[in-house]
């Protein structure tokens, strides 16, 4: 099992911020890799939505059906696939503000994934969860 989490803080109200997380077609604009995707139903996230992805992430290819199992609006939002698939995996979101112009957000991911893949796939997201929330903020800086 892969555990990771990364913490950024952004100079946007924590609303904003969730809004464009809980944009699940927004992802293209900030998670490098994602090819295709498809949300059910369409528009922001909402418990139970269904969103499939699929993408090239480190060198491997990869697609996911995840449903929204839990959503609080403007502080958590989790995607987790349905129980029991191989190689499950949960990715939440949680956003507290610091302040009414800025939040901290936690990005955590688990992934039921074998010992020596977990090793690489760790390496693999120190790297690109910097790079994800920067390019998180460029599309903050261009909606704002």
């Amino acid at each position: 099992m892969l555990d990771f989490e990364y913490t950024d803080t952004f100079d946007y109200p924590a609303a904003t911020v969730f809004a464009l997380l809980a944009d699940l077609h927004a992802r293209r604009s900030w998670l490098e890799g994602i090819l295709q995707q498809k949300v059910d139903p369409e528009g922001p996230a909402r418990l139970g939505t269904t969103y499939f992805e699929a993408g090239k992430y480190g060198g491997y290819e990869s697609e996911k059906t995840s449903t929204v199992t839990e959503f609080e609006p403007g502080r958590v939002l989790t995607l987790e696939t349905v129980p029991g698939t191989k190689q499950a995996y949960r990715e939440s979101y949680r956003v507290e503000p610091l302040s009414p112009t800025s939040c901290k957000v936690a990005f955590i991911t688990n992934i039921d994934a074998p010992k020596m893949a977990a090793l690489f796939m760790r390496q693999s997201m120190k790297k690109s969860w910097p790079e994800n929330t920067k390019r998180l903020r460029e599309t903050l800086a261009t909606r704002a």
